[in-house]
């Protein structure tokens, strides 16, 4: 095996981790117990309840929000209807905050350890799978922020991660609004059943790419 594309490929898991960190870090640091409480002051406001729905799911990427919860409450407290357009609203724009965050930040720290050729051949990896990659990943806590943090490190353009995630934001917040209608039990198993099936569509969708590029290891 080439000792420099093992060098590069330890340090593109580094950044990979690095962006995992970045995302976990003000849940560490803070805590989440913030966002439920600051609902609940405005609970009786709908107009307040919903700007502040979706301005937390806005900065998801960057702060400690539970999106989740955050979707829940709002569908509960204000209606289904309401969740799901503030719910798919407040996700949107928080893949532009994640989008930004990735290209105006870690897009600029990348290129000083990763070389040209590599950062080339991840984007291009990435945008070869873009749409499966962020859909599958939008359920999935800190990975839905990770995902596309990386695309817009990489160089992916804005456009092609907003459409992207477009339809998958909208399906999460259909979910989970749809979710917060029923009981507790309800919600956390379709917050599991969600889980599992972005990651059993990711898996078999992954497997025909896998084996390619293991044949052309082999080779």
């Amino acid at each position: 095996m080439n000792p420099t594309r093992t060098a590069t490929r330890v340090k593109v898991s580094c950044l990979f981790i690095a962006v995992v960190a970045l995302v976990c870090l003000p849940f560490v640091v803070f805590g989440q117990e913030f966002a439920i409480p600051w609902l609940k002051s405005y609970e009786q406001q709908t107009s307040a309840l919903i700007l502040i729905a979706v301005a937390l799911l806005a900065a998801d990427s960057v702060a400690p929000v539970p999106s989740t919860l955050v979707i829940m409450f709002l569908a509960a407290k204000a209606g289904i209807v309401v969740g799901i357009v503030g719910s798919a609203l407040g996700l949107t724009l928080g893949v532009f905050t994640a989008a930004w965050f990735g290209r105006a930040a870690v897009g600029r720290l990348a290129p000083k350890f990763i070389p040209d050729a590599e950062l080339t051949r991840l984007r291009e990896n990435l945008q070869t799978r873009l749409p499966l990659t962020l859909a599958c990943w939008r359920a999935v806590p800190v990975m839905a922020e990770t995902s596309v943090i990386q695309a817009a490190a990489a160089g992916v353009p804005m456009r092609r991660i907003f459409a992207a995630t477009l339809l998958p934001n909208f399906l999460v917040a259909v979910i989970y609004s749809v979710a917060a209608d029923d009981s507790l039990t309800t919600a956390c198993v379709t917050f599991v059943a969600t889980l599992v099936a972005s990651a059993a569509v990711w898996w078999f969708a992954a497997r025909p790419a896998n084996a390619e590029r293991g044949t052309r290891s082999a080779e």
